[in-house]
């Protein structure tokens, strides 16, 4: 179904058992479908309304692109954004939404101030943290199948017109890893994500460490570091250059058996070394895997492990035909995740 308003969708919820919106798509496990339902595309319902100086609504089938498109010209911006920008509003809404900037400002699900939400009666709800407040809740993490967001009212702040972009590289994964750990707890830069991928047989450990003023980069443990200057829009925007030529090999269409999970503090080091012991094979020449370091009091709404400092690690494989062996090495992590004590992001349903 393709509405052209919440009226439509709310006569669809009110007339069949299972409906579930879909926005980019971007699911790890049939989030997005709906067996003998109705799969409600969301992407015709693309508005960006009202821009306020605390605030910008937007219809839930808005990509993130969209919505910066319209707020830097005011320099203003969400505060925080998942690392491709070309997702849907409510879609991340309905996972949690976790960035490089969650450490400070926590998912984007911790910065809605208000959603017209429509239930799975068919009614159409306005909830604030403060009004319809179960709603409200339910439909923030939900998965879609608590209501279907139609609109967001989302928090913003000042965007900087220039970053400092560093990218640092390291030997080892726990040195990696031990800087993480000290960037978050000190606050000191705005957006911080560890990658581990392998390039042209050679493994590469690299931090990204971005700071919207300058931040000093002593006492970390990197081996060679490499810094620009640059515009915010083409930071946040960075992963656009990377769509062609994945598309261009092939890979855009083919199955991504990606895996997500959120690991206690204590187990992130050795669930690393595992996923770096697996073969290339299991990434192809542009997987990679992520670790978002989160500190567990900034996020509300996501079932987080028992551990003041989180974890979020991926696993991002792009499998040219048979994906049968990236599948069966996620069931391996995600075991080990489960046993430290770990909990699943977009777990499935």
């Amino acid at each position: 179904m393709r509405p052209s308003d919440a009226a439509e969708i709310s006569a669809v919820m009110a007339a069949n058992a299972l409906v579930v919106p879909r926005g980019a798509g971007h699911s790890t496990a049939g989030q997005a479908q709906a067996r003998d339902g109705v799969v409600v595309d969301m992407t015709v319902l693309n508005t960006v309304h009202e821009i306020r100086p605390g605030h910008v609504t937007v219809d839930a089938g808005a990509r993130w692109s969209e919505v910066l498109r319209a707020t830097l010209p005011r320099g203003l911006t969400p505060p925080v954004l998942t690392d491709y920008l070309e997702l849907t509003v409510g879609g991340t809404l309905s996972v949690g939404g976790l960035g490089g900037a969650s450490h400070h400002h926590g998912a984007q699900t911790d910065n809605v101030l208000a959603l017209d939400v429509v239930t799975p009666t068919g009614s159409l709800v306005t909830c604030t943290p403060d009004h319809n407040r179960e709603v409200f809740d339910a439909v923030l993490g939900g998965r879609g199948r608590n209501g279907i967001i139609v609109t967001a009212m989302l928090r913003l702040v000042p965007a900087p017109e220039t970053v400092q972009w560093h990218r640092l590289h390291y030997g080892t994964t726990s040195e990696l890893v031990a800087d993480q750990r000290l960037l978050v707890r000190a606050g000191s830069f705005d957006y911080v994500e560890g990658q581990l991928k392998i390039r042209d047989g050679q493994r590469v450990r690299e931090l990204e460490a971005v700071s919207f003023t300058s931040a000093s980069l002593d006492g970390l443990r990197f081996e060679e570091s490499d810094t620009q200057v640059t515009s915010y829009w083409d930071f946040v925007n960075r992963l656009a250059a990377g769509e062609p030529v994945i598309r261009a090999a092939g890979l855009w269409d083919s199955p991504h058996p990606w895996c997500n999970v959120l690991l206690p503090d204590h187990a992130v080091e050795s669930t690393l070394r595992h996923l770096e012991s697996e073969g290339p094979e299991l990434y192809s020449d542009f997987g990679l895997i992520l670790a978002y370091p989160l500190l567990r009091d900034r996020i509300s709404r996501l079932e987080l492990p028992d551990s003041e400092l989180v974890f979020l690690v991926a696993a991002l494989r792009y499998a040219p035909e048979d994906a049968t062996a990236m599948q069966a090495a996620n069931e391996v992590l995600v075991q080990k995740a489960l046993q430290a004590g770990g909990t699943l992001y977009l777990e499935p349903l």
